[in-house]
């Protein structure tokens, strides 16, 4: 049981680290545009109310509260799948370079995915923004990840 704690709490730790990086890059992003909170007010009218059309993104704090909520909530569970292969990868050194195509196949499916059900809202969004943003977060669960997990340390030096 303690070693799935563990898991379970590097995987918040990290997926906290991540999803508060993220959020922290759509607020400054937002803040620039002069519209505070409208990435997460879109993204939970998109998903809470099937809105596609910019001109009718709702923010508000059902919107925003509810996309963060399922925002911490991918990234938890990417996280604690990252602690998981890290722990395994102790075991088997390959794990790691099959996890790395693995997270590599994830980020193209999430780009796949928001491109084709969010095209239409999205449009009004830089893409660079949301690469950026992503960038953001894999940097800092990394470290994070690479200063708690000795195994990644030594596969990558």
């Amino acid at each position: 049981m303690g070693h799935n704690k563990s898991i379970i709490h590097s995987g918040i730790m990290a997926g906290s680290i991540g999803a508060f990086s993220v959020i922290f890059w759509f607020s400054i992003i937002d803040f620039i545009a002069g519209q505070p909170f409208f990435t997460p007010g879109a993204l939970g009218s998109a998903v809470f109310l099937g809105i596609s059309d910019p001109t009718m993104v709702t923010v508000s704090v059902f919107t925003i509260l509810g996309y963060t909520v399922i925002h911490f909530f991918a990234f938890f569970i990417v996280a604690t799948l990252a602690a998981l292969i890290f722990r395994d990868t102790k075991k088997h050194k390959s794990t790691f370079f099959y996890a790395l195509e693995f997270f590599i196949i994830l980020e193209v499916l999430f780009h796949f995915t928001v491109g084709l059900l969010f095209t239409p809202l999205l449009a009004e969004f830089a893409w660079i923004n949301i690469a950026i943003g992503n960038i953001i977060s894999v940097v800092a669960m990394g470290i994070y990840f690479y200063r708690t997990e000795q195994v990644l340390s030594k596969a990558l030096f």
